[in-house]
């Protein structure tokens, strides 16, 4: 499963044109992990199914050398197995917010919704 994430990481990014030579983590974990990962971090307990932590600028990566880090993504696993027709939405959408997309408000969900839809081929 991870080889087909990184493969599907490598085009979205490609896709979305980043500069530089982009990276990112990806994280698969177990239900309760990531539930409980998504209770210390966030207020709105919703399902958990992809987390985002964007890399903050200031961050030093030595061992980076000339890559672009975007930060971490956690990925649920145990959705991911039940149904695998959800892994490229998924990991799209914790790629856009790395990139500083949101949905808090319905004109920016709109935005990153539209987005999504255009580069998993669903316009």
């Amino acid at each position: 499963m991870s080889a087909k994430i990184n493969r599907l990481a490598a085009k979205f990014l490609k896709r979305l044109k980043i500069k530089g030579k982009p990276s990112l983590d990806i994280y698969l974990l177990p239900h309760a992990e990531i539930k409980a990962l998504k209770a210390r971090f966030f207020r709105k307990q919703t399902e958990p199914n992809v987390l985002s932590f964007p890399e903050p600028k200031s961050f030093p990566h030595p061992d980076k050398k000339g890559k672009h880090f975007l930060g971490e993504i956690y990925l649920n696993k145990d959705i991911l197995k039940k149904s695998p027709e959800r892994t490229a939405p998924l990991l799209l959408h914790g790629i856009l917010h790395l990139l500083g997309y949101d949905h808090i408000k319905g004109k920016d969900a709109a935005k990153m919704e539209k987005l999504e839809r255009k580069i998993l081929g669903r316009s």
